[in-house]
């Protein structure tokens, strides 16, 4: 991973987690807000492009839940974040 350290990049996930980042020559932003109570947490990962598409979101009331999540799905051309790790650049975050 270029631009931050792997163990910076998850935990950022539960704290900060702004960032923009390019994998295979796609971009992608990855946000996470809470709702209007402040009971519930998403995090979503989206395209950047013309028409940008959601690749993912999952919402829980545990941050750790959400993170979880992320870190298993097959995002990034059918792979996870640890599995492409070295072909992701962290331009924002």
């Amino acid at each position: 991973m270029k631009g931050n350290a792997l163990n910076e990049f998850m935990s950022d996930l539960y704290y900060n987690p702004e960032k923009e980042i390019v994998c295979y020559g796609a971009r992608y932003i990855i946000s996470g807000f809470s709702d209007e109570t402040g009971e519930s947490y998403t995090l979503q990962v989206c395209t950047i492009e013309e028409d940008p598409k959601m690749l993912f979101a999952h919402t829980s009331k545990n941050r750790s839940e959400c993170v979880a999540a992320f870190e298993e799905a097959k995002i990034f051309n059918g792979k996870t974040v640890y599995e492409a790790e070295n072909d992701i650049e962290v331009l924002f975050g």
